[in-house]
């Protein structure tokens, strides 16, 4: 298991996309840190007023929050369905059962990205020596939901093509729907602030829900697995 773990986490750096995601997500946080360097009145300011925490981690937050569902499913979308399309799943469940090559993918894969924007994270908090333990935490319990979400579409249907247009289609529109949610106080969208990560990331104490919602989706999908018929 912790060796398809490393496999994974390793395998995920391979691709262009995930090359390109990684420029991005450095090159922005590197230019802000450095905005940030050379205004140090502005982080000033915001300790003032009690937001030195937001401020500076405002960019990365934005990144996870508005981009993290399009960069996960856009380069993880096939994590499951492409093993199973190749066959290459009947290899593997011949060596390890099928759990432990499900967790040990959730776990590469998970590592991955937290490692991609942890680096954006770093880069921005070490230029302006602030270290919001609290807002990382954050950051790491929605990709944790978000990478959930990508098992268990990718398990649920078997054709690679097919979830990448689901991912595309949900990397824009579930931002969207979870801000939204958060904005308008409407009874309609209560469902969806509840079903979407990002009503709780604003409350601190609520932060641990998203974790468990996408641990929650990696169980079902994990079940899901160990029925299918290989």
């Amino acid at each position: 298991m912790i060796a398809l773990a490393k496999r994974e986490f390793f395998d995920s750096f391979k691709s262009i996309k995930s090359l390109l995601i990684i420029l991005f997500t450095t090159v922005v946080s590197w230019q802000t840190a450095q905005y940030l360097s050379s205004n140090p009145l502005l982080i000033q300011e915001a300790a003032v007023q009690g937001k030195e925490s937001e401020f500076v981690t405002a960019v990365t937050a934005f990144m996870v929050i508005a981009l993290g569902f399009l960069f996960v499913f856009s380069v993880s979308h096939d994590i499951i369905n492409k093993e199973i399309e190749s066959k290459t799943i009947r290899l593997l469940v011949t060596k390890k059962p099928r759990s432990h090559i499900m967790l040990g993918k959730f776990l590469g894969t998970l590592l991955f990205w937290v490692a991609i924007f942890t680096i954006s994270y770093l880069v921005t908090a070490i230029i302006a020596q602030v270290w919001v333990t609290i807002e990382y935490l954050k950051m790491v319990s929605f990709l944790t939901y978000i990478v959930g979400m990508v098992f268990l579409v990718s398990t649920l249907v078997e054709r690679t093509k097919l979830t990448m247009f689901i991912g595309v289609f949900a990397g824009v529109l579930l931002p969207i729907l979870g801000i939204a949610s958060v904005m308008v106080d409407k009874w309609w969208m209560t469902v969806i602030e509840y079903l979407l990560p990002y009503t709780y990331t604003e409350k601190g104490f609520l932060m641990i829900i998203p974790f468990l919602m996408g641990l929650s989706f990696f169980f079902v999908a994990t079940k899901i697995m160990n029925r299918k018929d290989l």
